[in-house]
């Protein structure tokens, strides 16, 4: 199972996103993926936990958290965590947290594209 969740955060707005994902049978799958857009003077918190039960043997976990941040005032905190209770499972998390790409808003900039639409193609992008 693949789960993507989106989230756009505009100025002045405050989201916070806390799931515990748990898995509770033998030979579960699952992949959760949490993007953010966060324009400038917006904030974010996604804290989020692979809970893996005694009885999940077998068990393949991910939870991977990207955040773009879009001002110097947005803000982004993550806080990815697993809980593992018995063996033989692979669990696994992962977080980033950036900018735009300046090299990638210089190039689409340079091919004649102004710089308020290149940046929303770039958001666009991220978040499909």
């Amino acid at each position: 199972m693949k789960n993507l969740i989106k989230y756009l955060v505009r100025r002045g707005e405050s989201y916070v996103w806390d799931e515990v994902i748990v898995f509770d049978k033998n030979n579960l799958e699952g992949e959760t993926e949490v993007r953010a857009v966060v324009e400038d003077g917006g904030s974010i918190k996604l804290k989020g936990k692979i809970l893996i039960q005694k009885d999940a043997v077998g068990a393949n976990a991910f939870l991977r958290f990207k955040v773009l941040l879009l001002g110097k005032t947005s803000r982004a905190q993550v806080d990815p965590e697993l809980e593992i209770l018995t063996n033989d499972v692979r669990a696994s998390h992962a977080a980033s947290v950036g900018q735009i790409d300046e090299e990638q808003l210089f190039y689409l900039m340079s091919r004649g594209i102004n710089k308020k639409d290149s940046i929303k193609l770039i958001v666009e992008a991220f978040l499909s």
